[in-house]
């Protein structure tokens, strides 16, 4: 995640995230490993509410944004997955961040603050991204509208969502943008990552999410029980009338 410098009204569950703010001891993911260069990702920057995903959430949101079929992928604040991807799956993917430290030298970044109207995202992008991946720095519901209309504006006809937040926002997601919760649970260095109760809700079935995050959730574990569902919640969750975007 990475925010704008403009705080949004504190609607929703902002109270509770900042009562489980991580302490930020740095990023999760060995960057170097992770296949970008050397000092491209770097480290957290607290302030602005970056939070890094783990390498096998890394792992995971990589692959669906190096499918084949894809032609534009857009990233919003979401700078570890742009720097886990290999440079040569970059030449369809955008970054779009508040921080510009990552615009020196990348010609794949674009300014995003998300407390501007939808109207300022770049020309290029609007109604053309076949995948939107949004990682939005607050989890209160003022911020989450605002990300759900730049999302909104980028999708191509059909195009598929991607939005992680706490798990206690999923009715408000599934009613305004139509996506259900995974059964893989992300981990990132927010507190609240790292207790499980983070989410991946899509607007698109894929196998690859149906899968547990036995490496960052092991049964029994903390955080581990958030994973012991056997998938009837999800697929009860698309039949209660979701649109199947095939893959």
């Amino acid at each position: 995640s990475s925010l704008s410098l403009a705080p949004p009204s504190p609607l929703g569950h902002a109270q509770l995230t900042h009562a489980f703010r991580a302490p930020g001891p740095g990023p999760m993911v060995d960057v170097a490993a992770s296949g970008a260069e050397p000092g491209g990702l770097g480290e957290e920057d607290t302030s602005l509410r970056q939070y890094w995903y783990s390498a096998s959430t890394l792992r995971l949101l990589c692959d669906l944004c190096s499918r084949e079929d894809l032609k534009c992928v857009a990233l919003l604040s979401t700078p570890s997955i742009f720097y886990a991807l290999p440079p040569e799956a970059r030449s369809k993917v955008w970054l779009l961040e508040f921080d510009r430290r990552w615009e020196i030298g990348n010609d794949r970044f674009a300014f995003f603050d998300f407390n501007s109207p939808v109207e300022e995202l770049p020309q290029h992008l609007r109604g053309v991204c076949d995948l939107i991946v949004a990682d939005p720095p607050h989890i209160n519901l003022a911020t989450l509208e605002r990300y759900v209309e730049a999302m909104r504006m980028l999708q191509a006809p059909g195009g598929r969502l991607l939005l992680t937040t706490a798990a206690d926002n999923e009715q408000w997601v599934a009613g305004e943008l139509g996506a259900f919760p995974a059964a893989f649970v992300p981990k990132i260095s927010l507190a609240l990552g790292v207790m499980g109760r983070y989410r991946i809700f899509t607007t698109f079935r894929d196998g690859a999410l149906t899968a547990k995050n036995e490496e960052d959730f092991p049964a029994g574990s903390a955080g581990g029980a958030a994973e012991d569902s056997d998938g009837a919640e999800e697929d009860y969750a698309w039949s209660l009338g979701m649109v199947d975007h095939p893959l």
